[in-house]
């Protein structure tokens, strides 16, 4: 019976585009909800026809950091993941290279 490590890769190379798509993607609105912006005081602005509920579930991400780290986990995930399939040809080209 074989162990390949094909198949643990693949899933730490799909969770490791999926952190990259959802850091993107909340770099993106960080980013859309700056561009909003016209004053500096428009944080001050309350509005008074909104639900309480609601303005929280608008409100942006608070900074850079969270998503800039998760695109960092991203990179190290794929880092393990291509590494491990690397490691993977590797041997095999060893084994082939001791049968023949």
């Amino acid at each position: 019976m074989s162990i390949s490590p094909v198949s643990n890769s693949y899933p730490i190379l799909q969770q490791s585009s999926k952190m990259a798509e959802e850091a993107a993607s909340e770099i993106n609105q960080i980013q859309q909800f700056d561009s909003l912006k016209i004053d500096g005081l428009e944080f001050n602005k309350v509005d008074l026809d909104k639900e309480p509920d609601k303005v929280s579930q608008t409100s942006p991400p608070s900074s850079y950091a969270d998503p800039l780290i998760k695109l960092n986990q991203s990179q190290q995930y794929n880092r393990i993941g291509t590494n491990m399939l690397q490691r993977d040809q590797d041997m095999i080209g060893t084994m082939l290279d001791l049968h023949v």
